[in-house]
């Protein structure tokens, strides 16, 4: 009699609430692998084409000076300035390839990859693909942290992810969400290839390249932009599959 009411006890007694799903480990997982990119484009001297001022070819014209006027264009040399810039990347593979988005490092002349444990390396391009706005990297080093790559396709709507990345230049940075949509396609690639994952987790300047991690602490996308009137988070970002990585 006294073991059934123990059992009627544990019955009867209310269920416990769910608990908050537990981002430390994705975290723990995630921040090791993803590095912070610096971009660095040198000013260079171009050859561009201007339209030519119509004072200067009336001017021309009436003083008889050959190979000007009638409105056509001029040749001129012009110095581009030094740009810099800043993303995020995501360690593949243990002897140094990083993928990050082609936006990121599009025309770069220098590019050095800051790890989370402050090393430095320089990077080179391998490959990139400006139609799905993703590059792969390399840089010389060996035993890195990496990230293990998880399925995209099995991603569920309202499954908790985290970004990662390093926004606004503040490095090593988690923000938190949910899937809010897959497949989701914006009008932004050049041929067609669209099925972004849609996040809530926040995704600012400075994350494009960086990680969107599943619980597990798996890759499951590149984030690659955000929606936004202002050009700050507004409560949509956007992550490419790692199905089309």
């Amino acid at each position: 009699a006294g073991s059934f009411m123990k059992v009627n006890a544990a019955a009867a007694s209310p269920a416990m609430p769910a608990q908050p799903v537990d981002l430390t480990f994705a975290a723990e997982k995630a921040l090791p692998a993803v590095v912070h990119i610096r971009y660095i484009q040198n000013s260079k001297v171009q050859t561009v084409e201007v339209q030519s001022d119509p004072f200067s070819d009336f001017f021309d014209d009436f003083f008889g000076s050959p190979g000007r006027g009638n409105g056509g264009t001029q040749k001129r040399q012009v110095q581009t300035p030094k740009r810099e810039a800043t993303g995020s990347g995501v360690i593949i593979s243990a002897d140094g390839y990083i993928v990050t988005n082609n936006h990121v490092v599009e025309g770069a002349d220098e590019l050095t990859v800051t790890l989370n444990d402050n090393r430095e390396f320089s990077a080179r391009i391998v490959g990139t693909d400006k139609q799905t706005d993703l590059a792969l990297l390399k840089v010389n080093a060996k035993n890195l942290p990496t990230l293990p790559i998880g399925d995209s396709d099995k991603l569920k709507v309202g499954e908790w992810v985290i970004a990662v990345g390093n926004p606004y230049n503040l490095s090593s940075t988690v923000t938190a969400g949910i899937v809010s949509a897959k497949s989701r396609g914006l009008g932004a690639s050049q041929n067609g290839i669209e099925s972004f994952i849609q996040t809530d987790a926040a995704i600012n300047p400075g994350n494009s390249g960086g990680a969107l991690v599943n619980t597990q602490g798996e890759l499951v996308g590149i984030n690659a932009m955000l929606y936004s009137q202002t050009g700050s988070y507004s409560g949509y970002g956007f992550a490419i599959p790692t199905t089309i990585m």
